[in-house]
């Protein structure tokens, strides 16, 4: 009886793979597991079309982009780095522990939990930042 069970049990799990891979496009999405990199970074410009219908969860999501610094603010706690927000960009804010240097104007990759407070405005955190020219982590 057992050896039945699993080819049944290897169909219900290819099933359930194919349809989650079905709800995105793989190649295209900027969304990811948590702690994953995502298949596609996309630039500032392409956010909203890539985020669009896309609403905060109960489990986490990770999302990534890469895009010039607007913002770098440490609280003596927390780092925040802002990204994006050129109409009609969304702002994008990475909440992380450091700046590591970063300024204004350097261009950096930010990648971690997705939320969406408002059409306009999207929060990572947990987000990691690195200058876009340095290797993936």
């Amino acid at each position: 009886m057992e050896t039945a069970l699993v080819p049944f049990l290897a169909i219900l799990l290819a099933l359930g793979a194919a349809s989650a891979l079905g709800q995105e496009d793989a190649e295209k999405s900027p969304f990811a597991d948590p702690d994953m990199k995502p298949a596609y970074t996309p630039q500032c410009h392409e956010v909203r079309a890539l985020t669009r219908d896309r609403e905060t969860g109960e489990t986490r999501v990770d999302f990534s982009v890469t895009g010039p610094l607007a913002l770098v603010h440490f609280d003596g706690t927390l780092a925040y780095l802002g990204l994006c927000g050129t109409p009609p960009d969304p702002k994008v804010l990475c909440v992380t522990y450091q700046t590591n240097d970063m300024k204004v104007g350097d261009v950096v990759t930010v990648a971690g939990g997705y939320s969406r407070p408002n059409p306009d405005f999207i929060v990572l955190d947990p987000c990691l930042a690195q200058r876009a020219e340095e290797p993936a982590q």
